[in-house]
Parts: structure tokens; C-alpha cells; sequence
């Protein structure tokens, strides 16, 4: 329709799950190679023997180069400037994406309602886990970064806690945010 495009800036007009937004986080973690989800390790046949899944396809579809400029800039999200500080968790880089989306209501072909969310991976230097939070219908306050940020960092802590994975040994360098700082950045050409 006439009105899809200019919507489409600003995120109404379509719709992706959880599983296909996830897809593409883990993508940029894994520097630009997709990987096809799965949602179980295998099964079990009549006979009680234990089939792993199938191999995942893997694609490239970003360069590693353009995926690691990403990351950085999803990293700025989790900064004390950004917009879901409190998807920070002690120790470890974090790199996310904030989601405020209003709800399309069928019955009466309008909006109504939100989707809070928030989609990150970590250690954002050498990236392990990626965890995604949606939160339908919140009521009262319905920013992703407010409540989807903290739920992200208590979920993604319990995670890299309980697999064992090491602190982050590198410090993130900020991403230019200003003109001044763009105009001297090497990724502007």
C-alpha cells in the first residue's frame, strides 16, 4: 500500500518471530555466517536410540568485516548512554537490540497494544550464547530497553555462568556517536 514504505522505517508494516530475529543476531555473532535453527539436538527412535539432528546449513550472507561493525554498534545499546543499559552484565561485553513494537489488532484493523523485547549475544568480543525476550502486552511502561534488558541479563548471566564461559578480557572501544567522532572514524569512508 501507499503508506508501506514510510512505515517500514520505523517498523510497522511487517512482522518476523522470535526464532527469525533471534537467526539473525546469531548471524552477526558468528560473523556474518548464518546458521539454519534448529529447536532440538535430536530424538529418540521407537527403540530408544538417540538420532542427533542433522547438520545446519551454514551461509554466508554479511561479510565478517561488516558483522564485527555491527557488533560494536550493538554493544553501544548495552552502554550506560544506550538504550538497555540494564542488559549490562558485570564482567562480560554485551551486545543487543532494544524493541518497542505496537501490536497489530485484527479485530479492529488497528494498533493496539505493545511487544517489549530485546535481543542480545555475549561475550559480545567472543560471542557464545545469543538470548532473546519478548514480552507481550505489558502493561503500564512498555519500553524493550526497561523490560526486556533486565530480564535478557538475568537469563544470559545464568547461562554464561552455568556453561562456564569466561569473562570478557577486552575492553569495548566506544562507537562513534557524534560527527566529530564519525568524521575521524576508519569506517567512514
Amino acid at each position: 500500500s501507499g503508506t508501506s514504505l514510510p512505515t517500514f522505517a520505523f517498523g510497522q508494516g511487517y512482522s518476523v518471530t522470535s526464532l527469525q530475529a533471534t537467526s539473525v543476531f546469531a548471524t552477526i555473532a558468528n560473523d556474518g555466517v548464518r546458521v539454519t535453527p534448529t529447536v532440538v539436538a535430536g530424538t529418540t527412535d521407537a527403540s530408544g536410540n538417540y538420532v542427533p539432528a542433522k547438520d545446519q546449513q551454514t551461509k554466508r550472507v554479511v561479510s565478517a568485516e561488516t558483522a564485527k561493525e555491527i557488533r560494536k554498534m550493538l554493544e553501544s545499546v548495552v552502554s550506560a548512554n544506550g538504550t538497555a543499559p540494564t542488559a549490562a552484565i558485570p564482567g562480560y561485553r554485551v551486545a543487543g537490540k532494544t524493541g518497542t513494537a505496537m501490536r497489530f489488532n485484527s479485530k479492529c484493523s488497528c494498533y493496539s497494544g505493545y511487544t517489549a523485547s530485546f535481543i542480545g549475544f555475549a561475550p559480545a568480543d567472543n560471542p557464545a550464547y545469543v538470548v532473546s525476550v519478548a514480552i507481550q502486552e505489558p502493561q503500564g511502561m512498555h519500553w524493550g530497553g526497561a523490560l526486556g534488558g533486565p530480564v535478557f541479563a538475568k537469563v544470559m548471566k545464568f547461562v554464561l555462568q552455568s556453561k562456564h564461559i569466561a569473562p570478557s578480557t577486552t575492553k569495548l572501544k566506544a562507537y562513534p556517536l557524534t560527527e566529530a567522532e564519525l568524521k575521524k572514524s576508519p569506517i567512514v569512508k
